[in-house]
């Protein structure tokens, strides 16, 4: 017992120094949205006053927590303090969730999970920036473990309720999900007085601070929500393709006008037949459940390398939790939460479409996706013999359907940062149509428009195939390349080299962003005269996205 102890301290300490040291060495990462909270919260703004109708939607209990935070004399306070309490509290929502999860199903089980927990680095990363990302899951985390375990007392399901309202004012997205998967266990459980508790527990955190946080003024009824609707509706989740943005003279008006634009595009787009609309609604439905936020850990190379490591087999863990709560469903005291593994799965796939495949959408839920997914599969044994061939079964044919259709796992961003750079990428034996017409697309564009920084790409023999100087369509998320014959002939033969090399104008604000397909999913481009392949966003290894097919577009 007291070497066990002895481990479980060990493995303790080294979880909270991991989370610690970066927050205390990396850089603190600050957005504009983070400039902005960090401003509202020192001057009371979408706390104890009226929210501002224009910028981001405020987010009160986030907003009272920068507060709180950035005063505390840790560090200096300020941006580095607000890092330093996230770290720490999701380091405690792990540890608690792996503690409870321990006391259900035993120390090693417990001890497992808390290693999965804490080695899934893109969570840990997410507490470097000032952002609701790393709150959010701290919250969410315990919040799946009494979705799992409902409280048998009131005071339980007054917490949960509590948690479900802090949430839902840090990110309503997320409180909302979680709000229906409590509710859903409740009821199936038929505990009516514990659902009306939870109810009663929201309603009494969210009138007084909706009260004090109102317009005073009519306004947007959706409090920005139509900004992010409208985002989510351009060619692979890029702004620019949607420009111009549309505008009008009151928040009102904004919205609608916001609202309008997306109806029409998802219009366009449901319209479309074809390999690239096909291809492109699958990544906007499955991108922010697969895919890589960006996070540029080129402060510690040993950190890097583990981030890199841990990036790489989040999708093997995800697809894993997905399929066991999918095929296993749970039993006995645990029944009630049969229905919560397929309604989040479901419902991060609607928040996707509806809300854009935002990677940091979806973060915070990853941790409690995991969590219920080590849960079920303690029940995977119990199941009839077609049950347990179900999960594995699942999870192997998603790992193949994502060997054909990579794109959903890219990463964000890979970056050209100068002129002059040749990035090349090796096409396969047979990997393009092997007769014309063709087709073949690339996915890199600048952000910046109307562009300075341009590119050109050469085939094998340096024969050119495309310039941007001569693309009309630069707003676009990616280029069209007619494939000429002797390209198609050589790659019958043998494999093809394609190099991209940058021209034109680049500085801070001007430059190239590209996704990048992770290893081990696809055949990895090189950057010469570089071991990165994207030096300034510490992308070290990767491909394009690219894709080709038969036909003139």
């Amino acid at each position: 017992m007291r070497r066990r102890n002895l481990l479980f301290a060990l493995l303790a300490a080294l979880g909270l120094a991991l989370y610690l040291w970066p927050a205390i060495r990396a850089p603190v990462v600050l957005w504009s949205d983070s400039a902005l909270d960090l401003e509202w919260a020192r001057q009371g703004i979408g706390i104890f006053q009226e929210a501002p109708q224009e910028g981001h939607p405020a987010k009160p209990a986030y907003l009272l927590f920068l507060r709180g935070a950035a005063a505390l004399p840790i560090y200096g306070g300020g941006p580095r303090a607000v890092v330093v309490v996230q770290s720490l509290l999701l380091w405690l929502s792990i540890a608690a969730a792996a503690f409870l999860f321990g006391r259900r199903r035993g120390a090693a089980a417990g001890v497992a999970l808390y290693i999965v927990l804490i080695l899934f680095l893109r969570t840990r990363d997410s507490a470097s920036a000032v952002m609701t990302e790393a709150l959010s899951a701290a919250l969410f985390l315990p919040i799946a473990a009494c979705v799992l375990w409902p409280p048998r007392r009131w005071p339980g399901l007054l917490f949960a309720g509590l948690g479900v309202a802090a949430l839902f004012w840090v990110r309503p997205n997320l409180g909302a999900i979680a709000l229906v998967l409590a509710c859903v266990t409740l009821a199936v459980e038929r505990r009516w007085s514990g659902l009306l508790l939870v109810l009663a527990a929201l309603v009494a955190v969210s009138l007084p601070v909706g009260l004090a946080t109102r317009p005073r003024e009519k306004g947007d009824a959706l409090g920005g929500l139509s900004h992010p609707i409208l985002e989510a509706t351009a060619d692979y989740y890029w702004r620019p393709a949607v420009e111009p943005w549309p505008r009008a003279d009151s928040p009102a008006g904004q919205m609608h006008a916001e609202l309008s634009r997306a109806e029409a595009n998802w219009k366009t787009t449901l319209g479309q037949r074809g390999p690239d609309a096909r291809r492109q609604l699958l990544w906007r439905a499955l991108h922010g459940l697969l895919g890589t936020e960006f996070y540029d850990a080129r402060w510690s190379p040993a950190y890097q390398r583990a981030t890199m490591l841990s990036r790489i087999s989040a999708p093997f863990l995800i697809l894993a939790a997905a399929a066991f709560l999918l095929c296993v469903p749970f039993r006995g005291p645990e029944a009630g939460a049969r229905f919560a593994g397929p309604l989040l799965l479901l419902a991060l796939f609607v928040q996707d479409l509806l809300l854009g495949p935002n990677p940091r959408y979806v973060l915070p839920v990853l941790p409690a996706l995991l969590f219920l997914g080590a849960a079920a599969l303690a029940h995977w044994k119990d199941q009839p013999p077609a049950r347990r061939l179900a999960a594995p079964l699942l999870f192997a044919g998603s790992i193949v359907f994502l060997a054909v259709e990579p794109a959903a796992l890219d990463w964000q961003w890979g970056q050209i940062e100068s002129s002059g750079v040749r990035l090349v990428q090796p096409i396969p034996k047979g990997a393009l149509p092997s007769r014309g017409p063709a087709t073949l697309h690339v996915r890199i564009a600048s952000p910046l428009i109307p562009p300075a920084a341009h590119f050109e790409i050469f085939g094998p023999g340096s024969r050119r195939l495309y310039s941007s100087l001569e693309d009309p369509a630069r707003q676009r998320p990616y280029v069209t390349i007619p494939l000429p014959d002797w390209l198609l002939e050589s790659n019958r033969a043998g494999p093809a080299d394609l190099s991209f090399v940058s021209l034109g104008g680049y500085g801070p604000h001007s430059y190239l962003l590209f996704p990048v397909i992770p290893p081990p999913w696809s055949t990895p481009a090189r950057r010469e005269g570089s071991p990165a392949l994207s030096p300034a966003t510490g992308i070290s290894a990767g491909s394009l996205d690219w894709w080709a097919h038969q036909g003139a577009q």
